[in-house]
């Protein structure tokens, strides 16, 4: 859906109740360590106050379902976005904790940095769980997605809806955020289509 100056789209249910469980409990179980920046995990510590996350070591398999999954959303990403897609990059299988955030940032497609993410055109997000402000034990408070509007326009901030299996895309030069968790537990999965 398109907001204002910020162009998103929300492909509703790409995966069901019970993936989302099986994900959140392989997510939850594996190892893992700080999400570092610009996808590179070699970086430690990752800046925590920048970014405060756990980059979970999934199972090849379960990435290589991820992976088909991704590429099954692109001819619809595509056409809203008006782009020929290529590849998307490893997802990365996220666990946000109590006090966890991501500050303002972009992922890609930018000048202002020449590194591999500037291959990037369009960010996804896939939510396992719900947001809410009741204590549910497979919710969580806080940890907003915000869309930002560019710099030349309005002061625009949109909060993307959470509803658990859905995806959201938007372009990679998108500044955006993820607020604090005020309470339980975030899972998502992301990724980076790249140009064709």
């Amino acid at each position: 859906m398109a907001g204002h100056t910020v162009d998103y789209l929300e492909i509703a249910e790409v995966l069901d109740d019970k993936a989302c469980s099986v994900l959140r409990d392989e997510i939850r179980a594996a190892l893992g360590g700080p999400a570092g920046l610009l996808g590179r995990p070699d970086q430690k510590p990752a800046w925590p106050e920048i970014r405060r996350t756990r980059r979970a070591e999934i199972t090849p398999e379960t990435e290589a379902r991820v992976v088909a999954l991704l590429a099954a959303q692109k001819p619809a990403l595509e056409r809203h976005f008006g782009l020929a897609l290529g590849a998307c990059e490893k997802p990365q299988f996220l666990h946000y904790r109590e006090g966890d955030f991501f500050v303002p940032h972009q992922d890609g497609n930018t000048p202002l940095i020449y590194d591999e993410s500037r291959l990037r055109r369009i960010s996804a997000v896939i939510f396992l769980n719900r947001q809410s402000e009741d204590s549910s034990p497979e919710s969580y408070t806080g940890g907003s997605l915000v869309l930002h509007g560019p710099y030349t326009g309005p002061d625009l901030r949109i909060a993307i809806p959470t509803l658990p299996g859905s995806l959201v895309a938007f372009r990679s030069e998108t500044t955006h955020e993820v607020t604090p968790v005020t309470r339980g537990e975030r899972f998502t999965i992301v990724s980076w289509y790249r140009g064709a």
